[in-house]
């Protein structure tokens, strides 16, 4: 009789202690489960940036195609038979029939500055236009990547003037599909006299007399997870001093 007595005890007492091991593998799961979400979470952050980074840093060339004038097969752009520019182009730029200037482009020599700075601060509040920049100085633009929403109304997109083609879907980097943009590049075009400090900081070979110019590029690029966003920032000689073309 004792020994039936102590056995409602002993049975209570194991039905606790198997409750109490439940509630820890029900917490040891959650705390995993949250713990992969959390790394999920992390590297898919970890990716959208680096996707972004690649889509700037793709826009970079762009502009250093669209500078130089040539398109993305390495040729001339807007080229009608060989290698000579269909009429009205400056480069990568029409300018309008009859040569008339109706648009920026990249200047060639020292005289074409003048105008392009006009044309580029004609009708904006910004000394930008389609993607181009003459600012006085090298400190003018120099955060407004910040003025996103200001500076996309004046930027140019990856292959809108090179005819590089946009990824859209999952094919390449979808960060470049132009519809709808989520990269942008501009481009400050500045006399080495003015910029030859920060060309000096960044080791950068100094410009050919008879096209002085040093140009900076800015491109940014958005990721497709909100609040991603990259920017990357490059000086470029298109023909460093002794090597022009």
């Amino acid at each position: 009789m004792v020994a039936a007595a102590r056995s409602h005890p002993e049975r209570g007492i194991a039905l606790i202690t198997v409750m109490a091991m439940l509630l820890m593998c029900i917490a040891v799961v959650l705390a995993s489960a949250r713990t992969g979400l959390l790394h999920e979470m992390l590297t898919g952050n970890e990716s959208d940036q680096l996707r972004a980074r690649a889509a700037a840093e793709a826009l970079v060339k762009d502009a250093e195609s669209d500078i130089r004038g040539l398109s993305s097969d390495g040729g001339p752009c807007g080229a009608a038979n060989g290698n000579e520019p269909a009429t009205g182009y400056v480069g990568c730029r029409h300018r309008g029939v009859g040569m008339q200037p109706s648009a920026p482009y990249f200047p060639r020599d020292v005289e074409d500055l003048d105008e392009v700075a006009a044309l580029v601060s004609a009708d904006a509040a910004l000394p930008c236009r389609n993607g181009i920049c003459v600012p006085a100085s090298l400190a003018l633009l120099d955060r407004l990547e910040d003025k996103l929403d200001a500076m996309t109304a004046v930027a140019a997109t990856y292959g809108q003037y090179t005819r590089a083609a946009a990824p859209s879907g999952s094919a390449g980097n979808p960060v470049l599909a132009t519809n709808p943009a989520r990269a942008w590049y501009w481009v400050e075009a500045f006399r080495y006299d003015i910029g030859r400090d920060a060309v000096a900081k960044g080791n950068v070979a100094s410009p050919d007399p008879a096209r002085p110019f040093v140009y900076r590029v800015t491109a940014i690029a958005l990721g497709l997870k909100p609040g991603t966003k990259a920017v990357v920032k490059s000086y470029f000689v298109p023909y460093p001093s002794g090597q022009l073309q």
